[in-house]
């Protein structure tokens, strides 16, 4: 199996047979190529080649010049947009047309960089054109992850459309700052309780994590700056304790998963959280909690699998390094680290180059 996908084994007759089937498609399509890409050399812009990149990028949404060149197309053919009334509504009625076969192609290959990037165009256009609607296009990547909630292009995209959503809240609040403030807010708010949902769905939902680190920084911010009475928010450690009470869970389910490790790096170690500490005694006690969870959750795996487990040993390691650093102890390495580190030696084969490294003080841990 290959992505889900059950792979067929053909007899040497079969691929032969398949050969030749595919020959008058193999043709077809280099010849479309050879003739897209001599136009665009030659600037031939007409409404027949805008066609032809279409059936091209049918065949192959991955190239991405192709997709330049129709991009130059539609600008030739329509810049004097501005001018003319009626050009500017075919042009719109063809971006919006465009945002159609970028969702059937999406749909196909949700993982293409060039259809993301060329949607974003299209968005920016129709901004010229005073015909964007950003809410609208919230809701098709609300669909789209839906369908694929782990897709980091969606994850990407997703952030996009809410920095434009935060633009056309600035510019209908011009005169009311605070106000176009508290919108931000609003949708940035809403965006950590989607990421929550997500994550409770999903705790490998490695892209929902991210977005986390993201939106908790900007929260805390706007939440100061309009003064807004959030108890979550009110103090970083609010949040501190909050999402490590939450990735509690995700660690005991998915021990292997390297998406909570991270973050539960980041919020252990950010300046946001560290700085936030009434005492430093505070904050070391806080990293012994977490490596005591540690070895708790390492026992458990230990009695279920009898070995240790990699992720566990790992986060051990770079805490413990976490804590001796905060206590300001020397660059020696601890017992404890010394016996992880030849532990994960012997069970993770494809990293023992660098974990030697590390126990001979080659490679730092931190």
């Amino acid at each position: 199996m290959q992505h889900e996908v059950e792979r067929i084994n053909l007899t040497k007759e079969q691929q032969e047979l398949k050969y030749e089937k595919d020959q008058p498609k193999i043709k077809y399509y280099r010849e479309l190529t050879d003739y897209l890409l001599q136009s665009k050399k030659e600037h031939i812009y007409d409404e027949e080649n805008f066609k032809l990149t279409t059936t091209l990028l049918n065949l192959n949404p991955e190239f991405y010049t192709i997709w330049n060149y129709r991009r130059e197309i539609l600008t030739n053919l329509y810049n004097n947009f501005n001018s003319n009334e009626d050009e500017k509504t075919k042009l719109t009625s063809i971006i919006n047309d465009d945002l159609k076969l970028l969702m059937s192609l999406l749909k196909r290959f949700p993982k293409v960089y060039w259809i993301w990037n060329h949607r974003k165009w299209c968005l920016f256009k129709l901004v010229e054109l005073n015909s964007v609607n950003w809410e609208f296009e919230f809701k098709t990547i609300n669909k789209m992850l839906e369908l694929d909630q782990r897709n980091f292009h969606g994850w990407h995209y997703r952030r996009f459309i809410i920095e434009n959503l935060e633009e056309q809240a600035i510019k209908e609040e011009k005169i009311n700052e605070i106000q176009a403030q508290l919108k931000i807010l609003k949708l940035n708010l809403d965006e950590f309780d989607y990421t929550t949902s997500k994550i409770q769905t999903d705790f490998s939902n490695f892209s929902a994590w991210h977005n986390r680190t993201k939106l908790i920084p900007r929260i805390l911010n706007l939440v100061k700056v309009t003064n807004t009475d959030n108890e979550l928010f009110k103090n970083p450690l609010n949040i501190l304790h909050n999402d490590l009470e939450m990735i509690k869970t995700g660690i005991y389910m998915s021990p292997e998963d390297n998406s909570v490790w991270l973050y539960l790096y980041w919020l252990l170690t950010d300046p946001i959280f560290v700085n936030s500490f009434q005492s430093k005694e505070n904050y070391i006690k806080l990293l012994e909690e977490q490596i005591s969870l540690i070895r708790e959750v390492n026992d458990l795996e230990i009695e279920d699998s009898g070995h240790d487990n990699i992720g566990c040993l790992k986060s051990l390691i770079y805490i413990k390094a976490v804590l001796n650093n905060s206590l300001q102890k020397d660059n020696t390495i601890d017992e404890e680290i010394k016996e992880s580190l030849v532990k994960l030696i012997e069970l993770d084969e494809l990293r023992k180059g660098k974990y030697n490294d590390q126990l001979n003080g080659i490679v730092p841990i931190l």
